[in-house]
């Protein structure tokens, strides 16, 4: 595993060249806004070509909409529909992305949830920091990872340092946190 340096001194946007006429495609969880919509942002500016799994269709939208008006109405940006808490969402927007998606060059899972207020189920049941940022990336990953593979493409899991600011272990014997739910634990724990 390689720890990548950001700024001056290591990868920035201005190091990737242009990828116009290179067919390369990035598929991108949690497009809409943040790192996802940056990441969507200077890959599309390169000339790639983004898929965003994203759960809001208004947003991706106005998403693909900013894209066309930045980067001219041919700009190769689409949406399908997957709530990462769903795993039966996960599942559809797999076999949507393995019909249309002839090559992947790279998963992008950057979609994730942080420090939800009060213990939430998902409707599989798992808590939902896990049931979002681990389990429907997990699957997601398991479904693309030949197509990943036959593309020689890349899986990227974008992370941040929260592990730092909860428990330091996992809790295999209450992964749902009904004992003794924080709004940081269970995130740090996925």
């Amino acid at each position: 595993m390689t720890n990548t340096v950001f700024g001056p001194k290591g990868w920035t946007p201005e190091r990737l060249g242009s990828l116009a006429g290179k067919t390369k495609t990035y598929v991108i969880t949690g497009a809409t806004t943040g790192t996802g919509f940056e990441a969507t942002r200077v890959l599309r500016s390169k000339g790639a070509r983004v898929v965003m799994l994203n759960r809001n269709g208004t947003t991706s939208a106005a998403v693909i909409a900013k894209m066309k008006q930045e980067f001219g109405q041919d700009a190769n940006v689409s949406f399908i529909h997957m709530d990462l808490s769903v795993l039966w969402s996960v599942r559809n927007a797999a076999e949507e992305v393995l019909r249309t998606v002839p090559q992947i060059d790279a998963l992008i899972c950057n979609a994730a949830i942080s420090t939800v207020a009060r213990q939430e189920l998902t409707i599989d049941g798992f808590e939902s920091h896990l049931g979002v940022n681990y389990y429907g990336n997990f699957l997601l990953s398991g479904l693309l990872f030949d197509r990943i593979e036959q593309s020689h493409g890349r899986l990227v899991v974008v992370s941040s340092l929260g592990y730092n600011l909860g428990l330091k272990h996992i809790q295999f014997e209450d992964m749902n946190f009904d004992k003794n739910y924080s709004p940081m634990n269970p995130y740090a724990h996925s």
